[in-house]
C-alpha cells in the first residue's frame, strides 16, 4: 500500500480509485483463476497468475509474488501442486481488499 500512498501523494480520491480498480481486477481475476484449476486448464490459469501477481508487489507482499513468479512458470509446464499455497496469497490479499469500502 505505501506504492499506492506514494503514487497518490495527498490525493485521497486517486487512493481510492486505485484501490476500487484494483479490487474489481482482483474479484474478476480470482473468479478466471479458480475456474481455470477447476477444468484442469494450468496453462490458461499461468495467463491470470501472471496479472495476479503485480497485485501483490503493489500490495507490498514480496515473498508472494516471488512464489507466483514460481507457481506461474510451474502451470506453464502443467504443474498445478502449488495451487492451494497459491490460494493463501489469494486468501490474504482478498480479506485486505474487503477492509476497503467501496
Amino acid at each position: 500500500m505505501d506504492y499506492v500512498v506514494e503514487l497518490g501523494g495527498s490525493d485521497f480520491d486517486f487512493e481510492r480509485k486505485f484501490i476500487a480498480i484494483m479490487k474489481k481486477e482482483f474479484t474478476w481475476q480470482l473468479g478466471n483463476y479458480l475456474y481455470h484449476i477447476k477444468k484442469d486448464e494450468p496453462r490458461a490459469a499461468a495467463e491470470i497468475v501472471h496479472k495476479m501477481k503485480f497485485k501483490f508487489s503493489v500490495l507490498g507482499m514480496p515473498n508472494a509474488f516471488d512464489f507466483s513468479e514460481h507457481y506461474q512458470e510451474r502451470l506453464h509446464v502443467g504443474d498445478m501442486a502449488l495451487d492451494e499455497d497459491f490460494k493463501k496469497s489469494l486468501r490474504k490479499v482478498n480479506e485486505f481488499l474487503k477492509t476497503f469500502k467501496d
